[in-house]
């Protein structure tokens, strides 16, 4: 059957559950996923050339996709089929199990079972941002053999003070841009003259890590075992974000098992690089080292936040070694990308009021310094999840460098 079987047709008999194994059950639960718990909104990009997908049927299935999102009797089939497999869970026989390290590996995946169908039913019941939710993401990597695939868990929106926990869930944005550089490295400065020399990648409201995770795994599988190991150093500031974050790195990158690239959570208060700290906040690792590239996705949603977030630009991202002229491609880039929401536009806008354009940057007689500008501007239009006419959603893309 393919995936628009409707879940009454394709799931076995909730009585019979525990009788499958667990491999068989977590491609139900696959099935499941790619029904109820689809890309983040407002991502796909439109008129985007799909490697290897026809337009057209890609089309037709994303429509038979909604009807059966939003078929009342199947959600309601299928929570109660979730909740079934959460009740026999335990009971699920392990065929193959031979010694106790076989129990033990047995044991985990009955528990990520247990997690995944959990996290399905908070999302079929309409309560995903009080619940904890597992997502999937696989990246098309032209250059590389396989798609950079990424496992992410996001966690209840909570309120401390006045701030919301928003880095707690994965945003458009973060999706947005996570596959525009897997699919074109070189352009967001992945390049093999900077991967070796030692590549530093920065992330500023890491959030969930998406951005950060799909540029490690690209470089873990890009890197030559000869070339300088690159640097991914994903930030916020939240500790419930930050520790939801360490979660995900170890998720997809475990302790024990060979990498080639070097990854870690760290906290980063944009505040204090406006406030006069700067020298203190760049003093210990790892940012006592500027970065080439520094990322970027949906971040600006306060009005302080651009003047903020361009003076820890300024003290975080490396200086060319010669400036004058045109700018090489290699040269040390910001790539911000944010969505133009009704509700922040004085936010959006601020964006093009504390980085110049480059070439309203500087005055005829004063081109002896540098300032951050912004190099490059694409605005890049998404469709909805409902594929309504005029339902799209838009982002614009910031290329920003020292000028």
């Amino acid at each position: 059957m393919t995936i628009l079987s409707p879940p009454s047709a394709r799931l076995p008999p909730i009585r019979r559950i525990h009788e499958h194994s667990v491999d068989v059950l977590e491609s139900i639960l696959k099935y499941l996923r790619t029904i109820y718990n689809p890309p983040v909104r407002g991502t796909r990009r439109v008129d985007r050339n799909a490697a290897g997908k026809s337009s057209t049927s890609g089309g037709a299935e994303e429509d038979a996709l909604v009807l059966l999102r939003t078929d009342e009797f199947e959600r309601a089939y299928t929570i109660r089929w979730l909740t079934g497999l959460v009740a026999q869970a335990s009971l699920i026989q392990d065929e193959d199990a031979e010694d106790d390290r076989a129990d033990e590996v047995f044991d985990a995946k009955i528990d990520t079972l247990i997690r995944d169908a959990a996290s399905l039913l908070a999302v079929c019941a309409g309560t995903a941002a009080a619940s904890t939710v597992t997502r999937r993401f696989s990246f098309a990597a032209p250059i590389l053999k396989s798609p950079v695939e990424v496992q992410l868990t996001d966690i209840p929106i909570s309120v401390d003070g006045n701030a919301a926990t928003v880095g707690a869930h994965t945003w458009g944005s973060a999706c947005l841009l996570a596959e525009m550089v897997v699919e074109s490295p070189e352009r967001f400065g992945l390049t093999e003259d900077l991967m070796s020399q030692g590549l530093r990648v920065l992330e500023l409201g890491a959030g969930t890590g998406l951005v950060s995770l799909a540029t490690a795994k690209f470089l873990s599988a890009r890197i030559d075992t000869a070339q300088p190991t690159p640097t991914v150093i994903p930030t916020d500031y939240h500790p419930e974000v930050l520790d939801n974050l360490a979660y995900n790195i170890k998720e997809n990158f475990p302790d024990g098992e060979a990498h080639r690239v070097s990854l870690s959570a760290h906290p980063l208060d944009w505040s204090l690089f406006s406030e006069g700290a700067r020298e203190a906040s760049t003093s210990a690792a790892p940012f006592d080292v500027r970065f080439d590239v520094i990322f970027g996705a949906d971040i600006i949603y306060e009005p302080t936040h651009a003047r903020w977030i361009r003076d820890t630009v300024a003290a975080l991202l490396r200086q060319p070694a010669s400036y004058g002229g045109k700018m090489e491609s290699t040269s040390p880039r910001f790539h911000l990308l944010i969505p133009l929401r009704p509700t922040h536009v004085s936010e959006s806008r601020t964006v093009e009021e504390v980085f110049p354009r480059v070439s309203a940057a500087f005055p005829p007689d004063s081109r002896n310094s540098l300032e951050l500008c912004i190099l490059d501007v694409e605005s890049i239009l998404c469709e909805a999840e409902d594929r309504r006419p005029g339902a799209e959603v838009e982002y614009v893309h910031y290329t920003i460098g020292w000028a």
